[in-house]
């Protein structure tokens, strides 16, 4: 859906948008038409040269920076269980809808389906990967869904969540579990329990044996103590940059890609801001009367960002779902939905690198011949990121039903 959101524009906001490193193109003015203080309205103009979208009044053009397509209104079923089992096989959250806020926006999981060079190993995170592409919200459209990836801004504008008590209840994931907001006390943070690998130090058991280099995979992201196993398709090192679809350089820091976090099992010690490996807990939520497993959006303190917090991966469910899955679970538009996270052809997983395990990364090279085309023609046509499916089916020349059924899913890690 479309939210009614507004939002009030601070100081950091305002420099983060004035110091975009495309702004002189992005902008159709070289720069925003909004500054620090000003209340916003969803699909305000801002002065972007918003693509996919007329620059009518009315249609949100020049609210959404350039990249996909402006959002549109759209009516579905969405189906989610009243109570919620634990499943005994965890699923993959997968691209595409893995939920819906309260207000009846999409939520988008932490990927965004690219890869370094394209090698199907190191998986961008979108919020960091996209953070020029999203709005104020943030957010952004893919085949017209708007959706969000990280904390809503604007959706906890509008509940009232100031961090003064639990969080609310802000959406609903596919497996009927609530997601909370991030705060589960007074000014206190839920945390995340997946850390960062220490590339930095040669000899952390996480890294790669050299600093900065992504050399090395995790042999099971759910137990460092597994260790690392060495990949033919090294990632850029932390010093590098790394060039987003929008065309915007990023340097590629610890935390850019899916590969660079494992779960800590310490960090799960049982204490109020405690998460699992699927980034929930069992507690009391508001609006329940008993104490119920939920879900939380993960931010972290962060001096200099906005609002002086920094969202956190695995930024509310995941990297799988806790619940099980209906066979009527909320698929919206993308491959490797809900339902459809099955295992990986490759990488590091149960069963070492290679193996057709959980964790390992999808292989487009099947996709691409399925569909009669090369895999670079199909990775074009996918982009950017989130994929416009319906463009490119358009592109290849097949149904947007044949592309999803040849898409295989994300990855997910092991057990």
């Amino acid at each position: 859906g479309i939210p009614d959101y507004t939002h009030l524009l601070t100081d950091a906001g305002a420099a983060f948008l004035e110091g975009r490193p495309r702004a002189a193109t992005d902008f159709r003015e070289g720069h925003p038409l909004a500054g620090a203080g000003d209340t916003l309205d969803f699909g305000q103009d801002l002065g972007y040269r918003s693509t996919g979208c007329t620059d009518l009044p009315g249609t949100g053009y020049g609210f959404w920076p350039p990249g996909p397509a402006c959002p549109t209104r759209q009516d579905w079923d969405a189906w989610f269980p009243v109570e919620p089992v634990e499943a005994v096989e965890p699923t993959a959250t997968g691209l595409g809808a893995i939920g819906l806020w309260v207000n009846g926006v999409a939520v988008f999981n932490w990927g965004d389906g690219q890869s370094w060079a394209n090698e199907q190993t190191w998986f961008n995170l979108a919020p960091a990967a996209e953070v020029y592409d999203l709005d104020v919200c943030p957010g952004h459209s893919a085949m017209g869904t708007y959706h969000h990836h990280s904390h809503p801004v604007c959706l906890a504008d509008q509940l009232g969540d100031d961090g003064s008590a639990h969080s609310p209840v802000y959406g609903y994931a596919a497996d009927g579990v609530p997601i909370a907001g991030p705060w589960v006390l007074d000014g206190v943070l839920a945390r995340s329990s997946w850390r960062l690998r220490d590339y930095d130090d040669p000899g952390s058991s996480t890294g790669c044996g050299a600093a900065g280099v992504r050399s090395c995979l995790m042999a099971d992201q759910r137990d460092p103590s597994a260790g690392t196993v060495a990949t033919d398709h090294p990632g850029p090192d932390t010093s590098d940059t790394a060039l987003t679809m929008s065309g915007n350089e990023l340097t590629a820091v610890a935390g850019y890609y899916f590969e660079d976090w494992y779960f800590d099992a310490a960090l799960d010690g049982g204490s109020p801001e405690a998460l699992d490996e699927h980034n929930g807990h069992l507690g009391g939520l508001p609006g329940f009367a008993q104490p119920r497993y939920h879900y939380h959006v993960t931010r972290a303190i962060e001096p200099g960002m906005p609002g002086g917090l920094a969202d956190v991966f695995p930024f509310y469910v995941g990297p799988t779902f806790w619940g099980e899955l209906h066979d009527n679970a909320l698929l919206l538009g993308g491959p490797g939905g809900p339902g459809q996270g099955g295992p990986g052809q490759g990488g590091p997983g149960e069963g070492g690198p290679g193996a057709d395990g959980p964790g390992g990364p999808p292989d487009f090279t099947e996709a691409a011949e399925a569909l009669g085309v090369t895999m670079d023609e199909l990775l074009a046509a996918l982009g950017p990121p989130p994929p416009d499916l319906e463009a490119a089916a358009a592109t290849l020349g097949v149904t947007v039903e044949e592309l999803q059924a040849a898409l295989p899913p994300p990855p997910r890690p092991g057990p």
